[in-house]
């Protein structure tokens, strides 16, 4: 039993497209057709999951060998063959039609048959002749005609009548068989390929100049020119007229072709509501602003977010060039100004946008790698256009706008190219210099003019885009979805930048400022994270790797480096001198809490863990050795002074007498005679004794006069 899926296989499409070939001609032909019923028996049965009746299948014949009749062989083909054995019908006209020249075809068949009902009418033709040939010559019976034509005598008129009933009213007939025909240029073929060799080039050589080399050629005896050189230039235009791809292929590139020759996408803009589709992209403006931080004039990018559906921008930030931080400030204005997060951003093909701070998903990244994409954490899909494809991003079109409409009304315009440059910057141009004066406005300023433009000017402009609706119209009459809400809060935190660092003594250093904050001293040495606001440089937020809140660290203020010269300003001296106790008050605190924490582990050490005890008289081979150079055996006099020493340490103390300060100015004789050094009775004739001395001598001794 065969299944329904094996039945196309069964069908034999190449007869039936053979028999569906022999129909059509038949019948254009004028062959008669009829309908005939079903034979019982097919010559071919297959049997189906859903036909349980065994009902025959066959493939039929259109028509019988017997009723084929004799075809011409100049029969026109209305269809070609179909991959599938289906005929593909051929809407292709069998007869050119002058299709280019309908209107002027229209015009003479009416004015014929207003002449035709005239002349009919009339009781004097020749008069009725030359009324309506002056009618007609003055622009007042066919104006329409008379535009086509012109002036025509009576005799022309005439013919046009008399052609338009001799050919059974056909309007066509009144036009010239060679109108609108391509006309052969007397050129060889030596001569075509030369100019075509010379012309499909990148160069892009002038018509005139491969013409003029051709003819160079000539005199020189190289080839054969027998055409006129202005025929030679007809038969260029004409070519290039008629082969405008390849014309622009060879000489202008892909990029131009698909600009210019191949169709555009036709999209369908009102499929899309406020907020779907948010485009960004950077314009690098045409007039000049001052920097602030050099202070000179310079032309900077503008990074603007343009709502697809009301073709209002939402946001906006100037920079001195495009980069990731800027774009992320014009997407938070952006979100601020709506409301709200878009479904989709559709972002330029630039290196810019697409670094890894947007587009890289934040579930592959921890706190301890890198920080994810911004995008994905707020819920937002992005999209980015084909590079080098203007017509893929609408936002093109505002930026045309904007520098015809705002950026050439600015005292500092230069210009939207080098051939657009304004007098005023042209060299040795003094007057117009001199006549009108340019001044850059800050960057304060550029941003208010902007912004006024945006509102007040362009906001309030119908825009052919939206059926002649205005973009502001359009942008706040769309209230937020509820879904695309986000709380500012939630929103700066997620686009706030983040970077990490390694924390040192003098504190967090970013974009060459210094942060601090007391908290930071426990995590000296460590690896933080940090976030931080491009448009506000004044604090940064500090986090562990863990993603733990540390501190809001504030930027540091430089100090004096010799405040004792500046002693004509207080402020300075008392800034130094917080400081100063500021640091001394860490250091200590760093003392007491050290202090502490040494004595708890102490207390800890004495109260749970035993004190090691070595033994006294355990050698220590580590580090003693037996000397080199022996001792030699103590003598009898080293034995003796050996007992002597040992007798002195356990002798008693002696109890010396009170020394009374004398009165000033006597003298005062203090007797040592009678004290007894040792405990011996006995004198010895060599112990030495004290000289007596007198009391300015003993004060002279220490040094006191």
């Amino acid at each position: 039993m065969e299944r329904i899926d094996n039945a196309y296989e069964l069908v034999n499409y190449a007869k039936l497209s053979r028999s569906a070939e022999k129909a059509a001609l038949q019948l254009k032909a004028g062959a008669q057709y009829k309908i005939r019923q079903m034979e019982s028996e097919a010559p071919k049965m297959l049997q189906t999951e859903q036909n349980t009746n065994n009902e025959p299948y066959s493939e039929p014949d259109l028509l019988d060998e017997s009723d084929v009749i004799n075809i011409p062989e100049n029969m026109p083909v209305l269809y070609n063959s179909h991959p599938y054995g289906l005929p593909n019908y051929s809407m292709e006209p069998q007869e050119k039609e002058l299709l280019s020249c309908l209107p002027e075809a229209k015009l003479l068949g009416a004015f014929c048959e207003t002449v035709l009902n005239r002349i009919e009418s009339c009781s004097s033709k020749t008069d009725e002749w030359k009324q309506i040939v002056e009618e007609y010559n003055r622009g007042m019976l066919n104006p329409g005609l008379f535009k086509f034509r012109g002036r025509r005598s009576e005799r022309a008129i005439r013919v046009w009548v008399e052609k338009y009933l001799e050919s059974n009213r056909d309007m066509f007939a009144l036009i010239h068989k060679g109108k609108h025909q391509p006309r052969g240029r007397k050129v060889t073929y030596i001569e075509q390929n030369f100019l075509l060799n010379m012309l499909l080039r990148p160069q892009q050589i002038k018509i005139g100049s491969a013409v003029s080399t051709l003819k160079s050629y000539e005199t020189l005896g190289r080839l054969e020119s027998p055409s006129s050189v202005p025929t030679l230039k007809r038969w260029c235009d004409d070519w290039e007229k008629n082969n405008k791809a390849i014309w622009t292929q060879a000489r202008l590139g892909s990029k131009a072709v698909q600009e210019t020759i191949v169709k555009t996408i036709y999209r369908d803009n009102n499929l899309l509501n406020v907020g779907d589709v948010w485009v960004a992209d950077g314009h690098v403006l045409a007039f000049d602003i001052l920097n602030p931080k050099t202070g000179k004039a310079q032309r900077m990018t503008m990074i603007m977010v343009y709502d697809w559906a009301s073709r209002y921008p939402v946001g906006a930030t100037l920079a001195y060039t495009e980069d990731s931080q800027h774009i992320q400030i014009a997407f938070r204005n952006a979100c601020l100004n709506w409301g709200g997060v878009p479904k989709y951003v559709y972002l330029d093909n630039g290196k810019a946008f697409k670094s890894k701070l947007f587009h890289e998903q934040w579930e592959a990244h921890d706190l301890e790698a890198e920080m994810g994409g911004i995008f994905p954490r707020l819920g937002i899909q992005v999209a980015f256009a084909e590079s080098y494809n203007a017509k893929a991003k609408i936002i093109e079109r505002f930026f045309k706008t904007f520098q015809e409409r705002f950026e050439r009304f600015i005292s500092s315009f230069r210009g939207a190219s080098i051939a657009d440059k304004p007098a005023t910057l042209m060299r040795n141009e003094k007057w117009a210099k001199k006549m009108f004066e340019t001044t850059p406005p800050t960057i304060e300023e550029a941003m208010q003019m902007i912004a006024f433009f945006i509102r007040y000017m362009y906001g309030e402009s119908p825009h052919g885009g939206l059926n002649d609706r205005k973009p502001w119209d359009v942008y706040s009459g769309s209230p937020v979805p509820d879904d695309r809400k986000i709380a500012p809060k939630r929103l700066n935190f997620l686009m706030m930048s983040s970077v990490r660092k390694t924390l040192r003594n003098n504190g967090i250093v970013l974009n060459k400022l210094m942060y601090w904050d007391s908290a930071l001293i426990e995590h000296i040495g460590k690896e933080i994270l940090i976030r931080y606001d491009l448009a506000d440089a004044r604090w940064i937020i500090v986090y562990d790797l863990q993603d733990n809140y540390i501190c809001q660290a504030e930027v540091r203020r430089a100090q004096d480096p010799f405040v004792h010269l500046d002693t004509s300003n207080p402020i300075s001296q008392s800034e130094l001198s917080k400081e100063i106790k500021t640091n001394k008050r860490h250091q200590r605190m760093i003392e007491k809490r050290t202090k502490q924490v040494v004595r708890q582990t102490q207390e800890v050490v004495d109260e749970y863990v035993k004190p090691l005890l070595l033994p006294m008289n355990e050698p220590n081979p580590t580090f003693i050795q037996p000397p080199m150079i022996e001792a030699p055996e103590p003598g009898t006099e080293q034995l003796v002074a050996t007992l002597e020493k040992q007798a002195m340490q356990h002798l008693p103390k002696l109890e010396l007498p009170e020394v009374v300060r004398p009165e000033s100015g006597r003298e005062h004789i203090i007797d040592l005679t009678n004290l007894n050094l040792t405990n011996d009775d006995d004198d010895d004739d060599d112990e030495i004794k004290p000289k007596v001395k007198t009391f300015e001598e003993m004060l002279d001794s220490i040094g006191i006069k």
